[in-house]
């Protein structure tokens, strides 16, 4: 809160209420001193047309922002527009008239919209006597038993004398408090991003756009990068007014911004103002829909499919009501989950509250609230999305994420879960580290990177036995391969899961034994035994005959096929035959047995020494027994290894050993 002229700023948002011609412009001027009406032709006919914005100081020191809201049943868009985001309502009721339909349908609005704190304000007081107000408030009071504001306080008011004015402002104080201290208890959303539904949009000359609105979930600065929806255009936050400039506007503030960027003077009333990165909108989504039926008129049930108007922030979108697979008809006065499908795209979110208005005549028919703002297109629901969509008509988060998570493939990343859920990433997080602590969920960590999955117990059990099964079919399909690379595993057991996820899986794998992974390889770690043994059958085969054939030995290619070696088999074979120095390669294709080379040493040695310390290369190609080429390559290769070398000046090579 922040301190304006002597009054603190509190980010509430009071509305009024109420059918045509009961007071409600004359009594927020005598409220606030100012009349709401700005249009002209709403002071010539005496008749709210459009919404009015002020601010209101209350006894109490604080400064709230107060929304004027049209009575007349022609202007109910404007009604409902306007009562988007209020939190306190002062529903308007000529003690002359008493109850009228505009007040029935509004309060309807008001309960469909989530308020739950209102005053009632008994207009025209001073033109009834005492048993007309008596009467008035019985009617009031019964009307109001079966709703949410059933405790409402009813204050006869008078815009004229000022009768019941400071009563109803110090109820008003009394409301805002009840109001504060149950959102201070509810549940914290922290990591939201900011959203504004415009209602006004208008140009200062010097200035340039304003737009105005109630606004939601986060704060919003000066400099601000938004996008608006559904057109999808940039803007940035030059200004913000809040009762004033302001360098930041709070949510639940009536605000206006002054707006730069391409397309801005164009906005109409129902974007929606949302942070840049954060902006999504749907074509479908899941709610918990309550049917009113038209007011007055004969109950009529609501057949799945019907075309009707969904108000939603302050914008208006062509839908259908569409009821799950088998159920029956919606009948007046019941709530029930639906799937509702737009003819245009919305920008909403989990929680939001919206309108359900017929398609013609225009008329009130219901309302609800959003529990998945994306869904899949069909009505027939699986029991794991039936659990998921329990839990969030419970507002159960904790319930609803394991149920998101028990509908998945795979397991999923923070990001998954809130945007699946319409959670911020902090949200998301807190309450998956929770299930995890419960052991309600099981976090996937990697040791090479800082990423992590998450996955119920049952999911993670079925994924690695997807691995498992995989590996044994591919290690079927190729007995004498001994590894495949992850990248070829993971397309056959998780098609689409992204490398990372694949690494977060192999990595649980390895720690349950269901796989092994050396250097890029990933195998089964039964059949990698199994080829292991391959290798070490091949490797005694190939020094076997290395051995018999001495300095002889055939070149490596050739030993392959004496033996009837695999390619992959005999590659294995010889990299870990030259790791434990069974074979000495002497050159590429060429290798002796460790018993020959040492036995080709002990010639040289043995010839150099003979001819007195050095020795001519003729004499020990015939020490060594070969042909030229291979005494070739083995003295090259133990002049290479500096067993011995060149003497010029002794004519020959001698012995460093």
């Amino acid at each position: 809160m922040t301190v304006h002229e002597g009054l603190t700023e509190c980010p509430v948002i009071i509305g009024t209420a109420g059918h045509v011609d009961h007071g409600k412009s004359a009594l927020i001027e005598a409220l606030t001193g100012k009349n709401p009406d700005r249009l002209e032709v709403e002071r010539r006919r005496g008749m709210t047309v459009e919404l009015g914005f002020g601010e209101l100081a209350l006894p109490s020191g604080r400064l709230v922002g107060l929304v004027d809201v049209p009575g007349h049943a022609h202007y109910l868009r404007a009604m409902v527009q306007g009562a988007t985001g209020i939190d306190v309502a002062i529903l308007v009721i000529s003690a002359i008239e008493g109850v009228m339909p505009q007040t029935r349908e509004h309060v309807h609005v008001l309960e469909l919209l989530g308020v739950r704190h209102m005053v009632v304000a008994l207009t025209m007081a001073d033109l009834a006597d005492a048993e007309m107000i008596e009467l008035s408030e019985l009617d009031v009071a019964d009307f109001l038993s079966g709703t949410v504001f059933s405790d409402a306080p009813v204050i006869p008011v008078s815009s004229l004398t000022g009768q019941g004015i400071d009563r109803l402002l110090a109820e008003l104080d009394g409301a805002i408090d009840r109001f504060l201290a149950e959102r201070s208890v509810g549940p914290v959303r922290p990591g939201l991003a900011a959203r504004l539904p415009i209602d006004r949009v208008f140009s200062i000359k010097g200035t340039g756009t304003v737009v105005t609105g109630t606004l939601w979930d986060a704060p919003v600065a000066a400099g601000d990068e938004l996008m608006a929806l559904p057109a999808g255009v940039s803007c940035r936050v030059r200004g913000i007014q809040v009762h004033g400039d302001t360098p930041r506007a709070l949510p639940g503030q009536r605000t206006a911004l002054n707006l730069t960027g391409d397309g801005v003077a164009d906005l109409p009333r129902g974007t929606m103002l949302c942070a840049a990165g954060a902006a999504t909108q749907t074509l479908r989504f899941m709610a918990r829909l309550s049917y009113l039926g038209r007011e007055g008129g004969k109950p009529v049930v609501l057949e799945s499919g019907a075309r009707v108007h969904i108000m939603a922030g302050t914008a208006e979108v062509i839908g259908r009501i569409m009821l799950l697979e088998g159920e029956a008809p919606l009948a007046v006065g019941e709530t029930r989950t639906v799937q509702i499908r737009l003819e245009g795209s919305l920008p909403v979110r989990s929680g939001d509250r919206f309108i359900v208005l017929s398609y013609s005549p225009v008329m009130l028919i219901g309302g609800g609230e959003v529990l998945l703002s994306r869904c899949r297109r069909s009505r027939e629901l699986t029991d794991g999305e039936r659990a998921l969509l329990d839990a969030l008509v419970r507002h159960d988060r904790a319930g609803a994420v394991t149920c998101w998570l028990e509908t998945q493939r795979l397991p999923a990343c923070v990001e998954d879960v809130s945007s699946a859920l319409d959670l911020s990433d902090v949200e998301a997080r807190e309450v998956l580290d929770a299930l995890v602590r419960a052991g309600s969920v099981v976090a996937l960590s990697g040791q090479k990177s800082d990423a992590v999955a998450f996955v119920t117990p049952a999911l993670v059990d079925t994924v690695l036995e997807e691995l498992a099964s995989t590996l044994r079919e591919m290690h079927a399909a190729a007995p004498k391969q001994t590894g495949f690379t992850p990248g070829e595993v993971a397309n056959v057991a998780w098609p689409g899961a992204s490398e990372t996820l694949s690494s977060l899986l192999f990595a649980e794998g390895c720690r349950r034994g269901v796989c092994a992974l050396e250097g890029s390889e990933i195998f089964d770690p039964h059949s990698a035994a199994a080829a292991a043994r391959l290798v070490g059958e091949a490797s005694d085969l190939i020094v076997s005959l290395l051995d018999e054939e001495g300095l002889d030995a055939p070149v490596l290619p050739d030993v392959g096929k004496r033996l009837s070696l695999d390619r992959d088999i005999m590659t294995r074979a010889l990299r870990e035959l030259s790791l434990n120095r069974r074979i000495v390669k002497i050159e590429r294709d060429v290798a002796l047995s460790a018993a020959a080379e040492a036995h080709a040493r002990e010639l040289v040695a043995a010839a150099i020494q003979a001819a007195g310390g050095a020795a001519p290369t003729s004499a020990l190609r015939e020490a060594l027994g070969v042909s030229r080429k291979r005494a070739i390559q083995i003295l090259e290769h133990l002049d290479a290894v500096r067993f011995t070398v060149l003497d010029k000046e002794a004519g020959g090579l001698r012995s460093l050993r």
